[in-house]
């Protein structure tokens, strides 16, 4: 036996560099590609193959964790379920790739359960990392005892890198990237396809930010343009909070979302300790109000401290406020590499671009073989009588292959599938099918062969596919960044407000998440002011729209039935509720109250249904499902203080209610009288008469089988938002000239085709609500 010397150092030196490359290639650091390490690629595809899709039900995650051990990930079961758990904290993850169900963690810090009383399932997100799998998309290599083959990396439609983001530590070596917004980063993905030469410059356009799950306010976006250029730098992040006037003059402090991986619990215990410390004396009272609805930190000040003043502290000496590292590490063909945002995109285009090239030729190859027999079948079944003969000459069926063989040309393939053929495909039907089998295969693989050859077209499908991604899963952007605002013309934004109490810029509205109830133009420094069902109004700073805010609703079935800004257009707000109320508020009434005001008093099966603002001098309509409508000045209204009940507006007959209400100025000559089927006609304004309040009104519909969902005043033109009961939502520019005069007792004709089940729920009028001359109305109903 031969001993070779070497030198200690040199020995321990290279043992070094193994151990720590197959720390940072096999645990830490994620694929470039598809953004999972081992362990978390290895979950993934044994649930795949466990057959736990979204749609199936749920198994035990143990059951998980020991498919993952016993086939591809022979290490500790503990850190197997840490990484399944991680998967799924929707608080961790800003897309979920697996869905649980029991105990996985709290933001509070609350351990998970154990994995014996757990289960899981992939989400909707972890099936587009797995899509095409099955399709010689990436190459498989042996498991860790070679008794099984499991993928290299996974086909990672979904850009799980940017997406997710993710955090490791190696030897010698770290990563940590910043989870992003997918509509942000499909967008950055579509446009440096196109155009490869973007600079990072052009791609931050795009790509404001990071967003993370809990939401937040970024800080530094000066330094952003450095960070993703470079790699690497620090991200600074601070709670989303504001300050609240109190009974007695006092006020507190709100904190709705918090920096991404802060403990919650932690956070209140230590600002608990600062108070005791003497460090916040201003701080009273600190509450958790959080619920299944977010986060909700009450912080109560004495009576002489000031909130803004104490806010800064609380940034200043608590987690509030804190540093998120960025380092863009990530293994490109296996070897860690420092990168900038771009090359990160890049090499996802390159990654994605390959998979549509392997499975184009894995349906290339597929069709060719088919196209193969089915010509076969075509030459046997035009030569029937003749292949018939043969092969009943045959005396075995390897005789018979090779007749065929020999007499008709056909490969040993094609002549067993002749073989193969039963009787019923010999009928003409059948051939015709083959015929049309036959074009539509050389059809096929026309168009395959096109995308093998040329990167043009598999471009194109990429795109195309990332379009339909952002399309499927986008949502809006969660984290506000400071700074961006500054772009933004006259210190305003255009803002949605949703049923559901959310309010966001109107580009980042989601697609069928909740009906909008409003589109309002708010200054950053007023208030928006939300009014619900059950006549409370909630506030809103003009900074929190921007960011993008919710309300916390005090009710179960409490939802928005419009909004307002208090110091524009109008000193009048109007209620109009279901049995037929209607109340008048002068705004000076109104409180910052973000906890909820209640402004109205209502009976126990009454609910507010619309609201409006305007000036003494106008009219309102009130009008029923039914088509009764009733015009009255709104000087007839008596002014009321929030918390009374309101007057009678309009009678309601039995079995009918309010739909709504609308302002009425001189100026807008015609009303456009909308059903829920899609149907309009327009009417003078003429038509319905002035009449004091409280009376059933005149009639607007032409069959007692029309429903009313809402009418609107018009002068020139007006663009609507229209959201049906079936969650459709789109806009439409509706011309006053473009609708036929009638009378109000003609039946409307058809303008939007709807679904057979479906009706029109709600209509904004987008172009209102802005940009009036001061005096006019806004029509919020």
């Amino acid at each position: 036996m031969e001993i070779i010397e070497i030198p200690i150092e040199e020995e321990v030196k290279q043992s070094y560099i193994d151990y720590a490359m197959s720390v940072i290639v096999g645990r830490a650091i994620p694929d470039v590609r598809d953004g999972l390490k081992p362990v978390q690629r290895r979950i993934l595809y044994a649930m795949y193959e466990m057959g736990l899709m979204p749609e199936k039900p749920f198994k035990k995650s143990a059951r998980v964790v020991g498919e993952v051990l016993g086939k591809f990930h022979p290490h500790g079961d503990q850190a197997v379920y840490d990484a399944l758990v991680r998967m799924a904290q929707d608080f961790s993850m800003r897309y979920p790739l697996i869905i649980g169900q029991g105990n996985y963690g709290s933001v509070d810090g609350d351990p998970p359960a154990q994995m014996r009383y757990t289960e899981a399932k992939l989400s909707k997100v972890a099936v587009e990392l797995l899509e095409d799998i099955d399709k010689d998309t990436v190459d498989f290599i042996p498991n860790f005892d070679e008794s099984l083959m499991e993928p290299a990396v996974l086909p990672s439609k979904f850009p799980n890198l940017l997406c997710n983001g993710t955090a490791g530590i190696a030897v010698g070596l770290a990563t940590s990237i910043p989870p992003h917004n997918l509509r942000e980063v499909g967008k950055a993905l579509v446009e440096l396809a196109k155009n490869p030469n973007m600079s990072t410059e052009e791609i931050l356009e795009i790509v404001k930010g990071p967003d993370f799950p809990t939401g937040g306010v970024i800080e530094n976006y000066k330094d952003i343009k450095e960070i993703y250029e470079t790699g690497r730098g620090i991200v600074q992040v601070k709670a989303k909070a504001h300050v609240e006037k109190v009974q007695g003059g006092r006020e507190q402090i709100i904190v709705s979302e918090i920096p991404y991986q802060v403990n919650k619990a932690e956070l209140i215990k230590k600002i608990a300790d600062n108070v005791r410390s003497g460090r916040l004396k201003e701080i009273s009272d600190i509450r958790d109000e959080s619920d299944k609805d977010g986060i909700r930190i009450v912080i109560e000040l004495k009576r002489e401290a000031k909130g803004e003043k104490v806010l800064k502290k609380l940034f200043k000496y608590t987690q509030l406020r804190k540093g998120f590292p960025v380092n863009l590490v990530v293994l490109i063909n296996g070897e860690p590499k420092l990168v900038g945002i771009k090359e990160l995109l890049r090499e996802f285009i390159k990654h994605r671009l390959s998979i549509i090239l392997r499975r184009t030729r894995f349906f290339l190859k597929k069709a060719e073989d088919r196209l193969h027999v089915v010509q076969g079948l075509l030459i046997a079944l035009n030569n029937l009588d003749e292949v018939i003969e043969g092969i009943r000459r045959s005396k075995d069926v390897q005789e018979a292959r090779e007749m065929l063989q020999a007499r008709f040309g056909l490969t040993e393939r094609q002549a067993q599938a002749v073989l193969d053929l039963r009787l019923h495909r010999l009928t003409s039907l059948e051939r015709d099918k083959l015929r049309q089998e036959e074009a539509d295969l050389l059809q096929k693989i026309e168009y395959y062969r096109k995308v093998v050859g040329s990167e043009e077209e598999r471009i194109k499908i990429f795109v195309e596919e990332t379009e339909n991604l952002v399309k499927k899963f986008g949502d809006p952007r969660r984290t506000f960044i400071e700074g961006i605002e500054e772009k933004i013309e006259e210190g305003s934004l255009v803002v949605a407000v949703l049923e559901n109490g959310k309010v966001m810029p109107v580009e980042n509205m989601p697609e069928g998440e909740s009906p909008v109830v409003d589109i309002l133009d708010v200054p950053f420094t007023e208030g928006l002011f939300l009014v619900s069902n059950r006549g409370r109004v909630y506030w809103l700073a003009g900074s929190q729209a921007l960011q993008g805010s919710k309300v916390n609703f005090k009710e179960s079935e409490e939802y928005i039935v419009g909004a307002f800004i208090r110091e524009r257009f109008a000193d009048r707000l109007l209620l109009a509720t279901r049995n037929g109320m209607i109340k008048k508020i002068p705004l000076v009434e109104f409180e910052y109250k973000a906890q909820g005001m209640r402004i109205i008093k209502l009976a126990e099966d009454d609910e507010v249904v619309g609201i409006a603002q305007s000036i003494d001098m106008s009219d309102i309509l009130m009008f029923t499902r039914r088509g009764k409508v009733a015009r009255f000045s709104i000087r007839e209204i008596p002014a009321a203080t929030p918390g009374t009940k309101g007057a009678q507006g309009i009678k309601v007959e039995d079995n009918d209610e309010v739909a709504g209400a609308r302002v009425i100025r001189e100026d807008q000559p015609y009303i456009i009288v909308v059903t829920v089927d899609g149907k309009v006609k327009r009417i003078y304004q003429q038509e319905i008469g002035v009449r004091n309040r409280g009376v059933k009104g005149v009639n607007v519909l032409g069959s007692a089988r029309e429903r009313l969902v809402d009418l609107l005043p018009i002068k020139d033109e007006l663009e609507l938002l229209i959201t049906t009961k079936l969650g459709r939502a789109f806009y439409d520019r509706i011309r006053a000239e473009d609708i036929p005069l009638s009378k109000r007792d003609r039946l409307a004709k058809e303008r939007w085709k709807l679904e057979e089940e479906d009706e029109i729920r709600r209509i904004v009028i987008k172009s209102e609500g802005k940009g009036y001359e001061e005096g006019e109305s806004s029509d919020n109903a």
